[in-house]
């Protein structure tokens, strides 16, 4: 009789214990799951760890979901696993960045950069445990500039690689003989990487204009958006307010509906003031969300060879620019190939005009 009644006690408290485990699981579920929502909708609210209105805005045009650095770091590991179960995007803003770093001048050999990125794959990097919320299509217009492409590589992809972006990075180089033409090298560069894959951003950046915040980021919303607010050459100052220089960035859409830059624009400048002015036909606007975080360094080089007929160009921009940029686009492709670190292009675009 005893050991029948010991028996009972030692089934009902095992039933009891399943019990209340089983309260207790379905409670921190129900906790976890509230608590993820409540972030989420906390943060979208506009409490980022930056706590920028502008910049919650453009986020939140992105249609993702904001996790915060400092909110993720107190929560428990049963939020962690379940914020990762519900949703496999890159966290985003990101939780590992460094915020403003001084310009790395240091001017190491191609095979040191290949051994320092080796997440690169031709040119190409896609973060591997998670789905990036945007695929980046980096082109930079190139001639001649060896040590400041080093420079650029060193600097620009650990900022990108850290925001967990998807991305891939276009080197367009322009053979010798003609005067640089920014406008045109950008133009081949879009053609180029959307042959590759279909890219939701392309970012124009020069070789030698180089962020030095990685809370500067490299995404398209929905506006074109300048990154090179504040560059060393011009005192980290914005030199007017229709600058568009440096670094800046567009959706595949908005690119192609501002019918990219003008071809026109042999050597240096105009074509930058043209693009701002297509931008503004096509009722865009030129938005600054990181403008606290802008900051460039800038690479010296040679002084470039000014266009003698900008003023020319410019002047009638209006009149030409329905026909002149990626729909009349002509150009020799002399040779392609896959890097480690960039995508390569060689490219004879004809004479200029003088």
């Amino acid at each position: 009789m005893v050991c029948v009644k010991l028996g009972k006690d030692i089934m009902s408290y095992n039933t009891y214990y399943r019990r209340i485990n089983r309260i207790w699981m379905t409670g921190i579920l129900i906790f976890g799951t509230i608590f993820f929502v409540i972030q989420v909708k906390f943060n979208t609210s506009g409490r980022h760890w930056w706590n920028n209105k502008s910049i919650t805005i453009i986020l939140n045009n992105l249609n993702i979901p904001i996790s915060n650095k400092h909110g993720t770091r107190y929560t428990s590991g049963f939020y962690s696993h379940l914020k990762k179960n519900i949703n496999h995007s890159c966290a985003f803003p990101p939780d590992n960045l460094n915020g403003f770093e001084p310009l790395n001048r240091s001017v190491l050999s191609m095979a040191s950069l290949i051994n320092n990125f080796p997440f690169m794959k031709n040119g190409h990097y896609r973060p591997p445990k998670c789905t990036p919320v945007q695929k980046v299509a980096i082109i930079v217009p190139y001639r001649d500039r060896k040590d400041q492409l080093k420079v650029f590589l060193n600097n620009v992809i650990p900022k990108i690689h850290r925001q967990q972006l998807e991305f891939g990075i276009y080197l367009v180089q322009q053979v010798s003989g003609a005067a640089f033409n920014r406008g045109m090298l950008s133009n081949i560069g879009f053609v180029e990487a959307m042959s590759d894959m279909n890219y939701d951003c392309v970012v124009i950046h020069d070789v030698d204009i180089l962020p030095e915040d990685d809370r500067n980021l490299y995404i398209c919303t929905d506006n074109p958006i300048h990154m090179a607010v504040k560059v060393q050459q011009f005192d980290y100052q914005l030199p007017y307010e229709g600058f568009i220089g440096g670094v800046t960035t567009f959706s595949k859409a908005q690119y192609q509906e501002i019918n990219g830059f003008s071809n026109l624009f042999f050597g240096w400048g105009g074509e930058d003031d043209d693009l701002y002015r297509r931008i503004l036909y096509h009722d865009y606007k030129l938005i600054r969300p990181f403008e606290d975080f802008g900051i460039c360094g800038s690479v010296l080089h040679k002084e470039a060879l000014k266009s003698s007929d900008r003023r020319k160009y410019l002047s009638f921009s209006a009149e030409t620019r329905r026909m002149d940029g990626l729909n009349n686009l002509t150009y020799n492709s002399l040779k392609k190939g896959k890097k480690p670190l960039f995508n390569y292009i060689l490219v004879d675009i004809g004479q200029d005009n003088d």
